[in-house]
């Protein structure tokens, strides 16, 4: 059976270190947005679903709509943490509002997006970073596994390299610059608060240091080696997706502009221009899993 004609359709792109959701009606046009906290499944599935619903009703309120439409919300959510089966079952299990829910990773609908829902490969650079293309009915995923041990180019990463080059510089082993300067007021002024700070941050807290490294990277060599370095992780990246055979390969998420001109030739010459951004790939999926 279709949705009743006054359903209305709900994409999520929830992330690492915020969640934003759009609002459309059955044509998929916009109603209305919102923004919530980090959406992470694997930092705790409850806390990401409870993200989805705030920014839904932040969408609903910015269309003019009260609580009470939740009941005709048909919701496509792509949420970080989902690509492994642990969170993806706890997401599945937490209780929500929609009259239907459709649940994907963030980056498949990233894809779906960049590529009008068609085949094609996008490198994501947020909080964290992962690759993916999908051709028929072939698909391929890298990186992606946690800014612990991966994520190469995304923000946490980055923040946790300036972090790193802070406390060199404090102890004298690097030049101590306005990078290093920023990033150890940014965490309390001193070594000793520095360690105080890592041992309660997450990947939403470390990717707010990469900000500093994109502001001092034309004044400091520092920033300059630690984007170039990350632009180079990305570039590998999407000359990986080329190489296995996505026609179309784009580059997302909230750091895309900063590498976009630091990739290497050969990763420019892979790139090309998004269709739509994840938020279109989300509202994508929840008009074709509410529709047989």
């Amino acid at each position: 059976m279709s949705p009743e004609p006054s359903a209305l359709f709900l994409g999520v792109d929830g992330g690492g270190t915020r969640c934003r959701a759009r609002l459309a009606d059955a044509q998929g046009r916009p109603l209305g947005e919102g923004v919530s906290g980090p959406a992470n499944a694997r930092r705790g599935a409850g806390a990401a679903i409870s993200a989805c619903v705030e920014a839904a009703r932040a969408a609903l309120a910015n269309a003019g709509l009260d609580q009470d439409a939740f009941g005709r919300v048909h919701a496509g959510l792509g949420l970080a943490g989902v690509c492994q089966s642990a969170g993806r079952e706890a997401a599945l299990a937490e209780p929500h509002p929609f009259a239907s829910r459709a649940l994907t990773t963030d980056f498949a609908i990233a894809c779906l997006g960049a590529h009008g829902g068609g085949d094609g490969g996008v490198v994501i650079v947020g909080t964290g970073s992962v690759a993916y293309a999908r051709t028929g009915d072939h698909e391929i995923r890298i990186g992606g596994w946690g800014f612990e041990a991966s994520d190469d180019g995304g923000g946490a990463p980055l923040g946790r390299e300036a972090l790193r080059h802070a406390l060199r510089a404090a102890d004298g082993l690097e030049p101590f610059g306005p990078l290093a300067r920023d990033t150890l007021e940014a965490v309390g002024g001193d070594p000793e608060a520095a360690v105080a700070w890592v041992g309660a941050a997450g990947p939403a807290e470390f990717g707010t240091l990469a900000p500093k490294v994109v502001a001092h990277a034309d004044a400091d060599p520092a920033a300059a080696a630690l984007l170039d370095e990350a632009a180079a992780r990305v570039s590998a990246l999407a000359l990986r997706l080329a190489g296995w055979g996505a026609e179309r390969v784009a580059l997302a998420g909230g750091l895309a502009g900063v590498y976009a001109p630091r990739l290497s030739r050969d990763a420019q010459a892979v790139l090309a221009t998004p269709l739509g951004d994840p938020l279109d790939g989300a509202v994508a999926l929840a008009l074709r899993s509410a529709r047989p």
